[in-house]
């Protein structure tokens, strides 16, 4: 028995769905390497300079001048000086990460002083939120093109961890720059990139790695089946009982892979260019079940096929595959050999350490969902 919940981003859906429309302007592809700006630096905060040691290329602070003129303020007795902490500047490490890891210190950067980042469109819930018809602050003038989402909105859980990251590093939201992604696969495909890091559910496999730089995993997804409620596929509970059914993915992702090698379906299964093709397939009754990440597929359920005014649901997430069956740690991309992988992965340890990176994953990942795993 499924329990129907409302669903606040219906409307999100209903944006996302006419901005894919053919009506749609066309996404910008992905722009060559920006020219270099002026650099831009952001000092630390001041609360985290009082858990920091100071560091040696601090200056000491000015000892004011001798007077003779008699002082209103009271003195301190002995035992008061002694325990006073003295003032300090802010510590160039007050972020969290290393000295070389701040922003005004990094190097490589696609655009110095700026942090250039990187996701696919359409952009998709729950991964990426905001209205592309909206103008956000530290947008280009006019808008930048996205479907979906707008990852300048800062929302959606991919959103809110580049964001963070680059918190964590030093920038601030003015000093982020978004490029788009209109191939999956080119994000990871050998060369020179245009963007400093990438986020997109990008798993982080061995083949990958000989092209790309991954850095730490910041989520473990599992992937899950969606389908239709009257597809006799609902109620299967073994990957054995799977085989005879007309599975379907996007191209070049993990939820494929799975599909061959671990399912190893008895009908060749579909391949789709994105997973907007993948979706209107299923709606379309040419496959009976799309593998996409198991909080992927929720949002599918419940904000874009469901129709609150019939009785039972319209889709249903037909169980969800173990680790054993298929581990799929998700990791930020860049270009092979950055010099800021290691500054990725130290801000990552920061906002694993201080709380951000749950509280992010509470805020937008879907929770107390009780989805069956396959046997």
């Amino acid at each position: 028995m499924f329990t129907r919940r409302p669903v606040t981003v219906v409307i999100l859906a209903m944006a996302l769905l006419a901005s894919c429309s053919s009506g749609a302007p066309g996404p910008t592809p992905l722009p060559s390497i920006g020219s270099p700006t002026a650099a831009a630096t952001q000092a630390p905060s001041p609360t985290d300079a009082s858990s920091e040691e100071p560091s040696p290329s601090e200056e000491p602070s000015e000892v004011p001048e001798p007077t003779d003129e008699p002082s209103d303020e009271p003195e301190p007795s002995p035992s008061e000086a002694a325990t006073q902490a003295p003032t300090l500047a802010p510590s160039p490490t007050a972020a969290g990460v290393s000295e070389q890891c701040q922003a005004a210190n990094l190097t490589g950067l696609k655009n110095p002083g700026r942090l250039t980042l990187s996701t696919d469109t359409p952009a998709f819930p729950p991964w990426w939120g905001g209205d592309p018809d909206t103008q956000y602050p530290n947008e280009p003038e006019g808008g930048s093109g996205w479907e979906g989402g707008d990852p300048y909105s800062q929302e959606g859980y991919e959103g809110a961890v580049a964001y963070a990251v680059a918190e964590a590093l030093g920038f601030t939201p003015d000093m982020v720059d978004w490029v788009q992604n209109v191939d999956f696969a080119l994000a990871f495909a050998p060369g020179e990139k245009p963007f400093d890091f990438h986020l997109a559910q990008i798993s982080i496999r061995p083949r990958r790695a000989e092209a790309v730089d991954f850095s730490q995993t910041y989520l473990d997804a599992n992937q899950a089946i969606l389908a239709l409620t009257p597809n006799p596929i609902v109620g299967t509970t073994t990957i054995e009982g799977l085989k005879d059914f007309r599975l379907g993915a996007q191209t070049g992702t993990t939820s494929f892979e799975l599909i061959e090698g671990v399912i190893a379906p008895n009908t060749q299964p579909s391949v789709y260019n994105d997973n907007t093709a993948a979706l209107q397939a299923l709606q379309n009754g040419q496959i009976d079940g799309l593998v996409v990440d198991s909080n992927t597929a929720i949002f599918m359920r419940d904000a874009i096929l469901e129709d609150f005014g019939t009785p039972e649901p319209e889709a249903t997430v037909v169980g969800q595959f173990d680790d054993s069956d298929q581990v799929d740690e998700v990791g930020i991309v860049l270009e092979l050999d950055s010099p800021l992988t290691e500054c990725v992965n130290e801000a990552l340890d920061v906002i694993k350490a201080n709380g951000t990176l749950d509280a992010i994953y509470e805020e937008w990942i879907s929770a107390g969902q009780e989805i069956p795993f396959f046997e």
